[in-house]
């Protein structure tokens, strides 16, 4: 079979016009591209570990497949070696006479469907190549069929922890392992006043203050991790910043041991009409704040915290909310113990950094219970509200989430691992 590599210029007219799709159609064909492209780096790897079992010297000259890679495909020498140990450990291999089989055979299937791609792969392939050669080569197959069956839905870090869990049942005597020292804060923090109508800060304080104010807010500002969903984190420093302070005045709020006004917990009002808050379109008024978009008034409805004033067409209160129709201290412990944190997969915001959130709008008469609330952190709390993610509480009675048609067509139900009780 011959290959002929071409340098034509692509025709740009018989490319898809992309913008003529509807947006579901859009996200679908992204997808279906990464797969594509996921099946197409596995074949590859198949290329490239022949290349290394025929001798890469006597079929390209070089000493080694990854400075072919670096001068073949221009690429840097890390991403060059990390291609080569990845087509090493998914492919079977002969050195001489000697039969080398793969390291990861299921993972290396995965990844031919288009299932896995290399930030999926890598930390499956870490872990395996981490376990002492002790353990059964059948113990070895089960632990790659649980790492890759989860890693079709999972992030890099869900994987690693569920890789670790994995290490420490299966090697129990292994070196225990220590947590790193926590990293002092060394980064400022700056808010802004414009004229565009945006709110704003700007603090000058002690150096002790500051220091105890960076040390509560670097938590909450590091980057987030990349996800399929919603991909690398994009936000600059200050706006990282920023989302750790709404987190930290979020956090503050909820405190029972907070002062007091009059007697009463601190509190927000927001006042909407009632066709405005079930429709989602037109606007509320933030009591000390101004006009907010009706969407925001119905994610904020969540917060137990903010008590909502529904109005009537004349303009009359038509409901007052009172903070015992959201989550009461005794529902967040129950569940603080049924979530241990934002339910939504692959987040691992720890409960006290999360709203209860009703599954079945307020606003749409849903309950205050258990059954119909669930963790959410304020991110995948916007999320929930802002996308086609659907949540819903299974029949084992915890959370399970939909993801969009464009994630998964099936919209098979996914959960959170990243609490997981080992």
């Amino acid at each position: 079979m011959e290959y002929v590599i071409s340098t034509q210029t692509p025709d740009l007219q018989a490319l898809p016009e992309w913008w003529r799709f509807e947006d579901d159609a859009l996200l679908m064909a992204y997808v279906a591209r990464e797969r594509e492209k996921r099946r197409l780096d596995a074949e590859q790897g198949q290329i490239l570990a022949e290349v290394e079992s025929r001798g890469v010297r006597d079929v390209s000259g070089y000493a080694t497949v990854a400075q072919m890679l670096v001068d073949w495909v221009q690429i840097k020498p890390a991403e060059a070696k990390a291609r080569v140990e990845r087509a090493r450990a998914l492919n079977p291999r002969h050195d001489g006479g000697a039969q080398i089989p793969a390291l990861a055979p299921y993972a290396a299937a995965a990844a031919l469907s288009g299932d896995l791609g290399p930030a999926q792969l890598d930390p499956i392939i870490t872990a395996l190549t981490g376990l002492p050669a002790s353990i059964s080569a059948e113990d070895r197959e089960t632990g790659e069929h649980i790492l890759v069956d989860l890693a079709r839905t999972a992030g890099p870090r869900e994987i690693t922890k569920a890789a670790a869990n994995l290490r420490d049942r299966l090697d129990p005597d292994g070196r225990e392992p220590k947590d790193p020292d926590p990293v002092a804060p060394r980064r400022e923090l700056e808010f802004v006043t414009h004229r565009d109508g945006t709110h704003g800060l700007k603090v000058k304080t002690d150096a002790d203050t500051i220091a105890r104010l960076k040390a509560l807010l670097d938590p909450l500002a590091k980057p987030r991790p990349a996800t399929e969903e919603e991909g690398r984190d994009t936000r600059s420093q200050w706006q990282r910043w920023g989302d750790a302070f709404t987190e930290f005045v979020q956090m503050g709020i909820l405190n029972p041991e907070i002062p007091t006004q009059a007697g009463d917990s601190v509190h927000v009002v927001v006042t909407i009409s009632l066709d405005e808050l079930r429709s989602g379109i037109g606007q509320g008024r933030l009591d000390l704040v101004g006009d907010i978009s009706a969407a925001e008034t119905r994610r904020m409805a969540c917060d137990c915290k903010v008590i909502p004033v529904t109005l009537g067409a004349d303009g009359q209160p038509l409901d007052v909310g009172r903070e015992q129709r959201l989550a009461t201290p005794a529902q967040r412990r129950a569940l603080a113990i049924r979530d241990r944190g934002c339910a939504f997969p692959g987040c691992d915001a720890p409960q006290q950094q999360c709203t209860a959130h009703h599954i079945i709008f307020w606003a749409h008469h849903g309950e205050t219970k258990i059954g119909n609330l669930v963790l959410l952190c304020s991110r995948h709390h916007r999320l929930i509200h802002h996308s086609q993610w659907d949540v819903r509480i299974a029949t084992d009675n915890h959370p399970e989430f939909i993801p969009p048609a464009f994630i998964d067509p099936t919209r098979a139900p996914r959960r959170n691992t990243m609490h997981a009780r080992t």
